[in-house]
């Protein structure tokens, strides 16, 4: 293939992955802000399910 090729390549990969990783990234932080909230509102301070915090002191991990 010609280099000509290869960036229209990554212009429309570009054009098409990036959107939907910042779409992706602010639901993630949509999704910890309404954990934290909530966690708030409760008066915990642990992690709600599916956020493990920086520590997993869960048993059987590593």
């Amino acid at each position: 293939m010609e280099r000509k090729d290869w960036t229209r390549i990554g212009v429309a990969a570009t054009v098409l992955l990036v959107p939907g990783g910042f779409v992706l990234g602010a639901v993630l932080a949509a999704r910890r802000y309404r954990a934290a909230q909530a966690r708030k509102a409760d008066g915990t301070d642990e992690p709600s399910d599916g956020e493990d915090g920086r520590g997993n002191d869960r048993e059987g991990s590593a």
